[in-house]
């Protein structure tokens, strides 16, 4: 398994400018072993001097060689060693997931990396061991841009009822029933001719008793049915919509300013 470090590298004018930004550095957390300083003309008693022994470059050394050796790409480390020789100071950081921590602190104190040579902006470049570059800019202002996003939730709420009750109705029911009654006839029947032994006398009554059949009528409750109410979850989907807002950046200039995407096109305002 090979391991790359991440490697920040930061060119200062002046030895002081360097001491102070190691020191900050240390201050931070950074560990001396961390710390990678190359100079010139430095007294043997500050800090500078015990990190000076960590490049085999000393005062007269191969820049360039130690900072390749650290993955820093053979074009940046060539340049890395003319400002060397140019009598400028050499810090090289091995910030792994601090990478941004470190470039900031060094710019702070005036350092700046190798994309100087083609512009002098003032751009600081922090280097990878796997060759990738991340690049921060001395000075750099960074503006945040938020947006709004539409959230939804839910809960329940009562938005009505239902009643199961019952009433009694009154209705109009007829049936057919079977009777009987009792109907009296008169059959006239002639007689059989022959004398009879009783005198014609007073008047004869006979009574004949009828007799029907009458309807009562009664009622009886029975169940005939039932109805069920309840409730149960049913899903259905509803369209939210709300007005969201979200910031946009734009660039003011004024006066002769050239700008430069991450494309190196030129960015209109």
């Amino acid at each position: 398994m090979t391991t790359t470090q991440q490697v920040v590298v930061g060119v200062f004018d002046d030895n002081s400018q360097a001491e102070q930004a190691i020191n900050e550095l240390l201050r931070t957390g950074f560990s001396n072993d961390q710390v990678r300083y190359s100079g010139h003309g430095t007294s043997t008693g500050g800090i500078l001097a015990t990190l000076k022994s960590l490049f085999t470059g000393q005062d007269t050394g191969r820049v360039y060689d130690d900072l390749v050796d650290l993955g820093v790409p053979q074009d940046d480390a060539s340049y890395y060693q003319s400002e060397f020789e140019a009598g400028r100071s050499i810090v090289a950081v091995l910030a792994g997931g601090h990478m941004q921590e470190a470039t900031d602190l060094m710019a702070r104190y005036g350092g700046y990396g190798a994309k100087r040579r083609f512009a002098q902006t003032g751009d600081y470049t922090s280097t990878t061991g796997t060759g990738v570059q991340e690049t921060g800019t001395e000075g750099e202002q960074r503006l945040k841009l938020r947006e709004e996003q539409l959230r939804a939730q839910k809960q329940p709420v009562e938005t009505g009822e239902a009643r199961l009750r019952k009433d009694v109705v009154s209705e109009e029911q007829s049936m057919d029933v079977p009777v009987t009654h009792e109907e009296v006839y008169v059959e006239r029947r002639p007689g059989s001719g022959q004398p009879s032994e009783t005198p014609i006398g007073g008047s004869e009554t006979y009574r004949v008793p009828v007799r029907e059949e009458q309807v009562e009528t009664s009622k009886q409750a029975v169940e005939k049915g039932e109805v069920a109410l309840g409730k149960r979850q049913a899903q259905e989907t509803k369209r939210v919509s709300d007005t969201v807002r979200h910031e946009e950046a734009h660039i003011e200039r004024e006066g002769d300013v050239d700008l430069q995407g991450n494309d190196g096109e030129e960015v209109s305002s």
